[in-house]
């Protein structure tokens, strides 16, 4: 039998196939689409809680407070190195919420007290200088990532500079963020300047903000880890602010400014956060937590996990990935193409074991 075709018939055929190719052509690429697996579990025999780590390379470094214990790993979970530091002294390092592993393999260690540490491969305590000035921000939220090495100089979040605090009002928008310390002569001076796209700009009061760095080449990437903004600056012209990049997530909860610091309204059950901020070769990654608002029409049994993605200026932000649910944070991430890891919540284990789990985990495409 013979089949015709209207005009309408046929505009219509015509027009559902062109939407048909537009719709396919604005899906992600099957290149594109990741999953996260784990390719191993390592167990290191460690005492008591990570308050600092860092994985660089090949080699991974934890560190617990109360001990004073820095221990360095490999890939497979074999010890390197151990050592104690007492907390006081002149060869101790107070509590230590900040570590950074260099490309020589020597560690810096950021002391809540002022101290920088340098210790050396063998986790020996090389050398020590103090901030001219007290430390403005006295939490002891662990595992900041607030410091980062460019060519000779150490870039560290430390507020207190001519007395000022972080917790007046419009500190960021009045002040530097950083302080640039030159690691030859110990010279110090304050460095990089808020990006006007920030909400902190606003004469208003927020929640306490901790600062995220990370620096790749001459690219600084500054981020508020209760603002899902990453800010990127030009470290070879002087720090110069040059974009701020949304993270594109809606569902990111924010406390909103008020113009007195009345705190949370109730509304807000867990507050959106970046748990971290990894520079790349082109661009950068980050893992955070959307956060809950209240509903008071059902109590979750548990918080939404945190998630993945990065960015590459010439294709933009990946889909994001569910990481494993019983991860406490990242480590690092170095890229696409590399393993990483990440410390699991201790309250996630069963036993009492003493070891700390770490897992080494990879994004495939899926």
């Amino acid at each position: 039998m013979l089949l015709t075709f209207d005009m309408n018939t046929t505009y219509s055929l015509l027009s559902a196939l062109f939407a048909a190719l537009l719709i396919g052509s604005c899906q992600p690429h099957q290149y594109d689409r990741y999953e996260v697996i784990v390719l191993d579990t390592l167990s290191i025999p460690f005492e008591g809680e990570v308050h600092a780590a860092d994985y660089e390379g090949n080699r991974g470094i934890i560190y617990n407070y109360r001990s004073g214990n820095y221990l360095a790993f490999d890939s497979t979970g074999s010890i390197l190195v151990s050592n104690s530091l007492p907390a006081e002294g002149k060869n101790g390092l107070f509590y230590v919420n900040g570590l950074k592993i260099l490309p020589d393999g020597e560690v810096l260690a950021h002391s809540i007290k002022g101290e920088i540490g340098l210790l050396d491969q063998n986790l020996q305590l090389k050398e020590k200088m103090f901030m001219p000035f007290p430390n403005g921000a006295m939490d002891l939220k662990r595992n900041v990532q607030i410091m980062a090495k460019w060519q000779d100089a150490l870039l560290l979040f430390y507020p207190g500079r001519d007395n000022k605090s972080p917790y007046d009002k419009g500190y960021f928008r009045d002040n530097h963020l950083l302080e640039k310390v030159n690691m030859n002569t110990g010279e110090i001076a304050p460095f990089l300047q808020l990006s006007p796209e920030s909400k902190y700009q606003e004469d208003l009061h927020f929640e306490q903000p901790t600062p995220l760095i990370s620096v790749r080449d001459n690219q600084l990437y500054f981020a508020f880890n209760k603002e899902p903004l990453v800010h990127r600056y030009d470290l070879a012209n002087e720090g110069s602010w040059q974009a701020s990049i949304s993270l594109e997530t809606p569902d990111f909860v924010q406390i909103k400014g008020q113009s007195i610091p009345l705190g949370n309204d109730g509304s807000v059950l867990a507050e959106g956060e970046i748990t971290g901020l990894f520079a790349m070769d082109n661009g950068f990654a980050v893992s955070y937590l959307e956060g809950l608002l209240q509903d008071p029409k059902r109590t979750p049994t548990s918080l939404p996990g945190q998630q993945l993605k990065w960015f590459r200026p010439d294709k933009g932000w990946s889909a994001p990935l569910t990481l494993p649910a019983e991860i406490l944070f990242l480590l690092n991430f170095e890229g696409i193409e590399n393993p990483f890891y990440a410390i699991l919540n201790p309250s996630y284990l069963k036993g009492g074991s003493n070891d700390v789990k770490i897992l080494k985990l990879r994004v495939k495409p899926s």
